[in-house]
């Protein structure tokens, strides 16, 4: 702490650091799997309440966070877990969905999230034959909810069900977040989430087209705009200078001294072959 690693393209801002499972855990098409750990964060520098200012154009269009624009192009509220997140990712590769719990020091919010192929290269990767392109259609990042934690170690979960095609986010046992046709952005789906980032396009249900998860966990920054400079939808591409972890710098920087330090523990995959 602070974040030191910052960058205005694509969504290279967004991994401070990552680590995934080295093995892929199956999905029954009538079973479910689960992924669990322990986690503590703290995420000093965190600014409540924070908007995110940016100019929209291609990247590096902004660069000196102490010249902004005087009518800004973009501006959005962001959360303390988008500033700085101590996170748990289930993530398949060969079709870009992904599920996180983001915990940050008095916060923890659900996302759901289909990557698209110039992130995961899917369409290239030798272990995922029957992979599709994604791309503005498909794509999508949504915090769905957002929830007070207290300090200290708490229990997450997430769990995916391919019979149901389903996913369930539970802290401390407790069910918080159930999105239902996977693969279906919420906002297409008339569903209740935080109003991040609205989709492109009409995704795609993922029903009998997932067929493994990998766990990863890691600590990350979400302040940027969705679709993140996605090349399908340059008119939206917004560029946030990277700044040099400046306080002052705090709505109108990717790094303003903020930080997150976090302890994953007893990580445990459930597999049930039958629901």
């Amino acid at each position: 702490m602070p974040f030191k690693t910052g960058a205005d393209f694509s969504v290279y801002d967004h991994l401070k650091y990552m680590e995934v499972s080295n093995s892929a855990f199956p999905v029954s098409a009538k079973g479910s799997v689960e992924f669990s750990a322990d986690m503590t964060a703290e995420t000093p520098g965190t600014v409540a309440s924070l908007t995110q200012l940016g100019i929209f154009g291609p990247p590096f269009t902004w660069t000196d966070p102490s010249s902004p624009p005087v009518t800004p192009d973009y501006s959005a509220k962001v959360l303390q877990g988008q500033q700085a997140g101590v996170v748990l990712n289930m993530v398949d590769f060969c079709t870009g969905q992904l599920f996180d719990w983001f915990l940050a020091g008095d916060t923890a919010f659900t996302l759901i999230e289909r990557l698209p192929t110039n992130v995961t290269l899917n369409t290239t990767n030798p272990n995922c034959p029957a992979a599709t392109e994604v791309g503005r259609s498909k794509m999508y990042t949504q915090i769905v909810e957002e929830v007070p934690v207290t300090g200290g170690s708490h229990h997450f979960s997430i769990s995916y069900s391919a019979k149901q095609n389903a996913v369930e986010y539970r802290l401390d046992g407790k069910l918080i977040t159930r999105v239902n046709d996977v693969g279906i952005p919420l906002d297409r789906q008339h569903v209740n989430y935080t109003g991040t980032s609205p989709s492109l396009g009409p995704g795609e249900n993922l029903k009998g087209k997932i067929s493994s998860f990998s766990i990863g966990h890691g600590l990350f920054s979400l302040i940027d705009a969705f679709p993140y400079q996605h090349p399908e939808a340059s008119e939206l591409s917004v560029s946030i200078p990277v700044g040099t972890a400046n306080p002052a710098d705090a709505g109108k920087a990717r790094l303003f001294g903020q930080g997150a330090d976090g302890t994953w523990d007893n990580f445990v995959v459930t597999t049930i072959d039958k629901e």
